[in-house]
């Protein structure tokens, strides 16, 4: 279990230099969407960003983590209160996955990214793929949350000696993983076909990246062809997307200052109205 933690967290901060090194760290606005209890947030910070933001559908988002010029929202990624063009960069890692409407959450950071600013976000592990399920202790069996009931799983788990982890019953990680949800249970392609439909940004990287053709027995390709499961998707193993959001038009330039202007006179008339009084 220490060794699953410690390449986690490897991957965190890999992930976290990769998109780190998009921008000018220095003086910059980030973004965490699934900043969970605020361990991404910290790396930002500690690299130099200006602001940080996180946004986590979690009770105790940012428990772990607090700092002068961070804060925390507890809002769900598919409909963020935050303001339009506001962070150098958004960051998304392990989070997408457990989004439903992944097309509205896409538009949303993409939304409040400023222009010329990047969206960082990769999906992983996705649900069709062999630990879809997430969950440490079923690694010895890939595919399982694909291939059985709930009742058969905790089953086999018991037999083969699998108790559970982290404090929970074998019954209760079965249960998180069938009933719960926390997984869109999406289909790879989904992500990136998301990702084509968003407007105003240039696309660096929508890929999906996809286990050898051989990693996948071919008894598996078969049960799992019967349940409408076609083999590629058992090969998906992550959505990366990466793309930069375009400056705006001359004619979005004009909308928007004018739309301040309308807010400036109104406040200001509010204002004198109240001085009237």
């Amino acid at each position: 279990m220490a060794e699953q933690q410690a390449e986690t967290c490897n991957y965190n901060d890999l992930h976290a230099r990769r998109a780190a090194d998009l921008i000018n760290l220095k003086g910059a606005t980030v973004l965490v969407v699934g900043a969970n209890t605020g361990a991404d947030c910290r790396y930002f910070m500690d690299w130099g960003a200006k602001e940080v933001h996180g946004v986590d559908v979690v009770p105790n988002v940012g428990c772990d983590y607090q700092a002068d010029n961070v804060r925390y929202f507890r809002m769900s990624a598919e409909a963020m209160q935050l303001p339009n063009n506001y962070y150098d960069l958004v960051y998304c890692f392990a989070t997408m996955e457990h989004v439903h409407d992944i097309v509205a959450a896409f538009k949303e950071m993409t939304r409040v990214t400023k222009p010329g600013g990047f969206i960082y976000s990769v999906a992983s592990p996705l649900w069709n793929s062999r630990s879809g399920h997430h969950m440490a202790c079923l690694a010895s069996h890939p595919w399982i949350h694909l291939r059985m009931g709930k009742q058969e799983m905790v089953h086999y788990c018991k037999s083969d000696g699998i108790e559970g982890e982290r404090g929970l019953s074998i019954e209760a990680i079965v249960a998180y993983v069938l009933d719960s949800t926390e997984f869109n249970r999406r289909p790879a392609h989904d992500y990136t076909q998301a990702v084509a439909t968003i407007p105003n940004v240039m696309i660096v990287s929508n890929l999906l990246y996809n286990e050898p053709e051989s990693a996948v027995p071919e008894d598996l390709k078969t049960e799992l062809a019967l349940k409408g499961i076609p083999h590629d998707e058992l090969r998906a193993v992550t959505h990366e997307f990466v793309a930069i959001k375009r400056p705006l038009t001359w004619k979005q330039r004009i909308v928007g200052t004018a739309r301040r202007i309308v807010r400036v006179g109104r406040t200001q008339i509010s204002g004198i109205r109240r001085l009237l009084k």
